[in-house]
């Protein structure tokens, strides 16, 4: 099935008289539709078993898979259940879903506008105001300050024009409801081969190498499946989980608001020991529990159907992990093998029409982040705030419970001592989240439980990130592990704006500059600047500039004549980017626009030479 054949332009609706009643199957005796009206809020244990999923695509699971997806999903109706009571107490109304009026949206757009605005403009003014800013660190932060607030301008003017109704009819009647980003390669989501995915399983789930600390190995066949991952993770409908949202805040009794809200930032129900349904036990009674639960699996039989026919097109497994806290399109969800040893860890990136998670981007001010990474300094504020907020239950606490869930039902049946290897993907903003969770379990290793072994993050697209003194850290912390090479790979086309276009001096070691000084923004990782064959990659990042730095070989199960001979298939069948697309790279200004799309990280990776990467010295 492509891109342009999803089958979501007739969701079933989501109202709760109307939606089917979840299945039984033969481990999971209690269903959510039997969780009775009038009882005491439920126990969690009954939580843990109930059924989550009623999608025909997922049935005839193993029972491994099964309860995975089930624990998961009461993961993920904790983030609602919070995110519904949240809701409620702030008075906020009704969320803009499928079949919205466009003046709402555009309403709602703008309402986002107003605040970064007024949030980025007083932060210059305090910073201003404090006297410590030196002359260049006062340009600095009012030179970001103007630039985001003009570039944001535009943005929501694209966003009005591009959700147009009539605008929005005409695409979904020439590429179905493909998102943007993925619609220029037909079938793209055919075009990874069975061999390549199988040899990327394979190593996935292989011990790490102790001797692969020099030269570091970028697997392609890892690269191939994360890149499509990545861009899989466009392709879920948000109106699936948006209309969970809107039955928790409408269920939230205003009886239970007396109940605390936010647990503690050190307890059990707050941190990913706690068992999954417990946050939604606590917030609602049995009956209320049983319709949120009921309508996120209603709707996941249309948002998420998609993704599934991938996943067992490929033999994988998914599954949500958190909604973020947010009721935009951003989100993050597991995929794994079900007789696998490993776990990836993916983010959706910034969609192109949703001003929101524009706006997150852009939200580039400095935030302290030491709390949560010890050692670090500051972190871009909009990535920290939707992934490590300060306030409320944080996202990384339900995805560290979600992969603790898959690694211990994993290693059922494994000899004593095998570890389930986690790795991280995602493009874009989802980078950038990839990118901070990562380094939150690098400091954190027991967040994952004891079966879990953090290992490489392949991010592509990844914006600026942090500031020196964070990278130089999380360097630092990366080589301690002798036995484990770990490496977060950060992966650029050509002179992508997300990727390069931002104020990054800090990759630099850039010195003078106080601690306020926006131009400190760098990114983390190893860079992977991909070029066209027969030009070697190149690669940047401080362990390449250290007196001892490292090589980076390219490596795939198959040579590169077999790898060629992949990409000539797709061209006979046609599953190739239209000329015109690449070509737009080469423009000014639009072309570092076009490079950031999924399809053409995915050319350009198919074009790469498997030859050893070479230090990248502009």
């Amino acid at each position: 099935m492509s891109a342009s054949q999803k089958t979501k332009d007739n969701p079933p609706p989501t109202n709760s008289n109307t939606m089917p009643t979840p299945k039984k199957t033969n481990d999971t005796p209690v269903t959510s539709s039997q969780v009775t009206n009038g009882r005491k809020p439920a126990d969690v244990n009954q939580l843990h078993e109930v059924s989550t999923s009623s999608s025909p695509i997922v049935t005839g699971l193993d029972d491994s898979t099964a309860r995975i997806q089930q624990q998961l999903r009461l993961i993920q109706a904790d983030d609602v259940a919070q995110m519904g009571k949240t809701r409620r107490i702030q008075g906020k109304g009704n969320l803009i879903t499928a079949g919205y009026e466009h003046s709402q949206l555009t309403w709602s757009n703008l309402k986002r506008y107003i605040y970064y605005v007024t949030e980025t403009w007083s932060v210059y003014i305090m910073r201003q105001t404090s006297g410590k800013l030196t002359w260049h660190d006062a340009v600095s932060v009012i030179g970001f300050a103007i630039w985001g607030t003009v570039s944001l301008a535009v943005i929501w003017f694209v966003c009005l024009i591009g959700t147009l109704p009539p605008l929005m009819w005409l695409w979904r009647l020439k590429n179905g409801n493909a998102s943007l980003v993925n619609a220029n390669i037909p079938h793209f989501f055919e075009t990874l081969s069975a061999k390549q995915c199988d040899a990327a399983k394979e190593k996935l789930s292989a011990k790490p190498d102790p001797t692969a600390h020099n030269p570091r190995n970028f697997d392609m066949d890892i690269a191939a499946l994360f890149l499509q991952i990545s861009s899989l993770m466009y392709e879920r409908d948000p109106n699936g989980s948006n209309s969970a949202i809107q039955e928790a805040t409408e269920r939230s009794d205003t009886s239970l608001l007396r109940r605390e809200l936010v647990p503690p930032a050190d307890g059990d129900e707050q941190g990913s020991d706690a068992a999954p349904g417990a946050v939604i036990n606590s917030l609602f009674e049995s009956s209320d529990v049983a319709r949120i639960i009921k309508t996120l699996d209603a709707t996941a039989e249309y948002s998420e159907a998609f993704i599934k026919d991938f996943t067992k097109r490929y033999g994988l497994a998914f599954a949500v992990a958190s909604e973020l806290q947010t009721t935009s399109q951003a989100y993050c969800s597991l995929f794994w093998e079900p007789k696998g040893k490993w776990v990836v860890v993916a983010f959706k990136g910034t969609d192109p029409t949703s001003f929101d998670e524009w706006a997150t981007d852009f939200t580039c001010t400095f935030v302290d982040a030491s709390r949560d990474i010890p050692g670090f300094s500051y972190l871009h504020k909009g990535f920290k705030d939707r992934i490590l907020p300060s306030e409320g239950r944080q996202p990384y606490k339900s995805i560290a419970a979600a992969v603790k869930v898959v690694c211990k039902e994993l290693v059922r049946g494994q000899p004593d001592g095998t570890k389930i290897n986690v790795w991280f993907t995602g493009h874009s903003l989802g980078c950038s989240l990839a990118s901070i969770a990562y380094a939150t379990a690098l400091f954190n290793p027991k967040d994952f439980g004891p079966h879990a072994l953090l290992r490489d993050a392949y991010c592509y697209a990844t914006p600026i990130t942090c500031d020196i003194k964070s990278r130089l850290v999380f360097n630092h912390k990366m080589e301690e592990d002798t036995q484990v090479p770990r490496t977060l790979w950060r992966i650029t086309n050509r002179d992508d704006f997300v990727a390069t276009g931002l104020p990054d001096l800090g990759d630099g070691r850039v010195e003078g500059f106080g601690a306020d000084n926006m131009l400190n923004f760098c990114h983390l990782g190893v860079e992977i600047y991909m070029k066209d064959s027969p030009n070697p990659c190149c690669v940047a990042g401080d362990a390449v500039r250290a007196p001892a730095g490292y090589k980076v070989h390219f490596t795939s199960k198959f040579d590169a004549a077999t790898l060629r001979g992949m990409r000539d298939d797709l061209k006979k069948k046609g599953w190739v980017q239209p000329f015109y697309i690449t070509w737009m790279q080469y423009l000014p200004f639009v072309g570092s626009m076009a490079a950031h799309g999924t399809t053409n990280y995915w050319e350009q990776l198919q074009r790469i030479a498997m030859l050893p990467a070479v230090e990248r010295t502009g």
